[in-house]
């Protein structure tokens, strides 16, 4: 998937180092669009920094899977004791 990040600085290039930090890649790793060149202005009145788009390879994202539904359980009866006849009693 592309993606891609506007950066600015004093010159192009000033402006295309502070992207590749950001992002942490190497020159060679992006393609490069100079949005506005910079200008000096007149002793420094109406100076205008240069701004670049830098567009980038980045990962597809998995989608995440939707979540199990909880399965629900049937409530079970209570287990009943077993019913052992009583001892017979002997006569003392």
């Amino acid at each position: 998937m592309l993606k891609w990040i506007e950066s600015t600085g004093k010159t192009e290039d000033a402006a295309i180092e502070a992207a590749l930090q950001k992002l942490g890649l190497d020159r060679d790793d992006v393609s490069v669009e100079v949005l506005e060149r910079a200008k000096s202005g007149f002793l420094g009145i109406g100076s205008c920094p240069a701004k670049v788009k830098v567009t980038y390879e980045a990962p597809d994202e998995p989608e995440e899977a939707p979540a199990p539904e909880p399965v629900r359980e049937e409530p079970r009866p209570a287990p009943q004791a077993e019913r052992r006849p009583a001892p017979e009693k002997k006569p003392a």
